[in-house]
């Protein structure tokens, strides 16, 4: 009796053992098969050109890019083409202002002439491509200098009018007060020249017009002289500063730059940097900064400023008192010739840097410095440095950021490149919105495009005129970028008006990632059909199955990667599912291949059991394409299948083994779906189950009746439809009815599925690859990329050629 209880104590010890090993053989084996599956090496092939900028936030696929150097590559670039353009120069805007999807864009940066220099006059005329370090090797020779320029100087000229940039020049402000007189070709081909006293409308618009009316093809800019500058700085209370200007700074005639730099995280202190005019001998003697200087260190020491609070204690304590230690006498041309690869990181693949910039009247500078500090402490924002500039009201710009006499509050700071940490930097963002205009200020516009129409309209009272004068020069809308796109009344439907759904815009990235999750949805239906016609599981192709789940997964990553952010969220999800689904299939292969054989072997007919089971995965596989996998009623068909089946009978072998294996397999899906329920809905935030659109709607179009308008001006409206299998079902419904389509979930591009035979037929779509089914060879799924403006005639085309459409993959 003894031997007998020792050996019925050892026993769960025994299985603790074996159960160990056989998880540790699994995942080995699942290791081995997800190496060897896949598609590593695929190389997606040639895509639209990607035009993004500094930050690498806003790649936008545009359909050709071509590069002027004449006035008249402008004229024939416009005139041979139709649809939207888009302009840009140095990319230094950080929020898609040179850009707009699936336009023709001008890259500016090689229309760049010098076309006159007036040394007496000490004006300048160029082509807007050149940047102010150029421009400052022609004029440097002759003792003058730029007027009013950024702090850096890879700006272009053309890009630094379009958004009327600013310096550290005290007494200026704006640069349109230093430029005479433009020369912009309109959207129909037609040279117009512009100034004070010629068109000041079209004048007064170009300059802050981001690009909106024209193209910029020529300015000519008031210079001034150059001058030996010796620094100063002083180191005091935040608290004190405005009195401190005011007081010894705003009326110094000898004063040429000044900036005052607020340290983070506290935000109490400030260290002002002077620049006034000298006789005093230089201590450095070259007169601009050399184009070819290598920056190692400043790199460095930003992003042990931006990755540590120590860094930043260490930057205000030990750094800067090091670097203001020493006198300094320069030419002033050398003061602005700054690279802004002084501060350029190795790369931007996880984290960049960027800039938000607010004008605030010089009358509220302590009110709106204490709601920027509390806003950036609560929201744990990572600012590196605020730098303080000072500007004098705007002499008549539509778009004037300076209304009045200005502070400028520029924010450094470092933000993460994947979607979550986009959405906390828009949080912070629209609040900073608030306080500024709070203040009777306004907010920059050449950074990421998140304020509403209210905050815009706030911050740029004119801005209905500058709107009517586009109307007026460009009444086809032909200039476009994504700030007009979210602002500009001439968008069909703006970006504002899609804001106002919390859920519309989603990541362009998820309507390629997505695929591979689908496939998780497609396989269980072929799965369903091949044991509907009779077959046994243990000819499924699992193994084929697990293999084709990731070399969609590679390919998709391949497509995705570099050309949008990061989607860490999403492809955590898809690696995770991957894992558990190579598990099952693995398992289910490794069983179906031994037992199953075997019992499979035994039998000389199916059993009813396996009709019971076919049915199970095809009610599986229907809601699955319509619901979340773990929705599913799993215990009510292990019920059945033993409930509407004889326990006893014919070819009882596989009948039992059926029924044990069937019940062992939904039994765990039916715990596990109750976890991963639980999980989904304490971590997500509750989805709508909704997709916006914004679409072109016909007059008496009849449209499904889970199709709802939202909202309407003339003929284009926001649509929400279901989500999941009922989008792909319905949009074919409304294509035939005539809508067509602006975007998708604030998107141009969407990929599609279709199932076919032979070659594709198709006009509308570019193939992206195409495999055939795992379990039906001679049936290929081709996955198409697919302008959303394009989409009702690809739709249209299918039902025409009798084509079946699989999916249209939903973002």
């Amino acid at each position: 009796m003894g031997t007998v209880l020792k050996k019925l104590l050892k026993l769960p010890l025994k299985l603790l053992k074996w159960g160990g090993i056989a998880i540790l053989l699994l995942g080995i084996a699942t290791t081995v098969v997800i190496w060897s599956s896949g598609d590593s090496h695929f190389l997606p092939g040639p895509g639209q050109p990607l035009v993004t900028d500094v930050t690498q936030l806003n790649p936008v696929a545009v359909t050709k890019v071509t590069t002027p150097r004449t006035i008249e590559d402008i004229v024939s670039a416009l005139q041979d083409s139709q649809g939207p353009v888009s302009i840009g120069g140095g990319r230094f805007s950080q929020g898609g202002q040179v850009s707009y999807p699936d336009s023709l864009h001008l890259d500016m940066r090689q229309f760049k002439q010098v076309l006159n220099l007036d040394v007496q006059a000490k004006e300048v005329t160029v082509q807007p491509g050149i940047t102010w370090r150029d421009l400052q090797d022609v004029i440097d020779p002759h003792d003058l200098s730029i007027r009013i320029m950024q702090t850096y100087a890879n700006f272009t000229v053309g890009g630094s009018i379009s958004v009327n940039a600013h310096g550290r020049y005290i007494g200026e402000g704006p640069l349109a007060h230093s430029v005479k007189a433009l020369k912009v070709v309109l959207a129909d081909g037609s040279l117009i020249s512009a100034s004070r006293e010629q068109n000041p409308d079209v004048f007064f618009g170009v300059i802050g017009g981001y690009g909106g009316l024209g193209v910029l093809v020529e300015a000519t800019l008031w210079l001034t002289d150059n001058s030996r500058v010796e620094r100063q700085d002083q180191k005091m209370p935040l608290a004190d500063y405005k009195d401190y200007f005011f007081a010894t700074l705003r009326d110094d005639a000898n004063l040429v730059f000044h900036n005052a730099d607020i340290y983070p995280p506290d935000f109490t202190r400030v260290r002002a940097v002077n620049w006034l005019k000298t006789d005093k001998p230089l201590t450095v003697n070259e007169r601009l900064i050399p184009k070819q200087d290598n920056y190692y260190w400043t790199p460095k020491l930003a992003g042990i400023v931006a990755d540590y609070d120590s860094g930043k204690w260490l930057r205000e304590n030990l750094i800067d008192p090091l670097v203001y230690a020493s006198d300094k006498v320069e030419w002033r041309n050398y003061e602005a010739s700054y690279s802004v690869m002084e501060l350029e990181p190795q790369d931007r693949q996880d984290v960049t840097y960027a800039l938000r910039e607010y004008f605030v009247p010089v009358q509220e500078f302590d009110r709106f410095a204490a709601k920027m500090a509390e806003i950036f402490q609560r929201h744990q924002a990572n600012i590196i440095n605020v730098s303080i500039r000072h500007a004098k009201a705007d002499p008549g710009s539509l778009l004037a950021w300076a209304r009045t006499e200005t502070f400028a509050f520029v924010v450094y700071y470092q933000q993460g490149t994947d979607r979550e940490a986009m959405k906390k930097v828009k949080a912070w963002s629209r609040e900073m919105i608030d306080a500024v205009v709070s203040v009777g200020g306004s907010y920059y516009l050449p950074y990421q495009v998140f304020a509403d129409e209210s905050q815009f309209l706030a911050a740029y009272p004119r801005a209905p005129e500058y709107f009517a004068l586009k109307q007026r020069l460009d009444p086809h809308y032909r200039f476009r970028n994504s700030l007009w796109r979210q602002h500009y009344p001439g968008e069909a439907i703006r970006g504002n008006q899609q804001a106002k759904f919390a859920q519309y815009q989603r990541g362009e990235e998820q309507t390629l990632l997505t695929i591979p999750e689908w496939y998780l949805v497609f396989n269980p239906q072929e799965y369903a059909a091949f044991l509907a016609s009779g077959q046994h599981p243990s000819e499924f192709p699992f193994l084929d199955s697990i293999d084709r789940y990731w070399t969609l997964y590679d390919r998709v990553v391949a497509m995705t990667k570099d050309r949008y952010p990061h989607n860490d969220e999403y492809l955590t999800m898809l690696q995770v599912i991957g894992v558990s689904t190579t598990v099952e299939y693995l398992v289910k292969w490794a069983y179906e291949q031994s037992i199953g054989r075997f019992s499979q072997w035994t039998a000389s007919a199916p059993t009813p059991e396996e009709a019971v089971i076919a049915s199970a995965h095809q009610a599986y596989s229907e809601l699955i394409f319509d619901k979340a996998w773990y929705e599913f009623d799993f215990a009510y068909w292990i019920d059945k299948v033993w409930q509407d089946t004889d326990f006893w009978g014919e070819n009882f072998i596989r009948k039992l083994e059926r029924k044990l294996a069937f019940t062992l397999e939904f039994g765990f899906k039916q715990g596990y779906a109750a976890l991963i329920g639980y999980a989904a809905a304490a971590t997500y935030e509750p989805a709508e189950g909704l997709v916006y659109l914004s679409a072109y709607v016909p007059e008496h179009a009849q449209l499904p009746d889970k199709v709802k308008i939202l909202y309407q001006q003339n003929d284009a409206a926001i649509l929400s439809l279901p989500r999941w299998g009922d989008f792909s079902r319905l949009m074919p419904s409304l294509a035939a009815a005539g809508v067509r389509f602006i975007d998708i979930s604030g998107n141009k591009r969407i990929s599609v599925s279709v199932l076919m035979n032979g070659e594709l037929p198709l006009e509308h779509g570019k193939l992206m690859f195409s495999l055939p089914m795992v379990a039906t060879a001679d049936t290929r799924q081709a996955y198409l990329w697919v302008q959303v403006e394009q989409l009702h005639a690809l739709l249209n085309e299918l039902a025409q050629k009798q084509i079946r459409l699989e999916h249209i993959y939903d973002f």
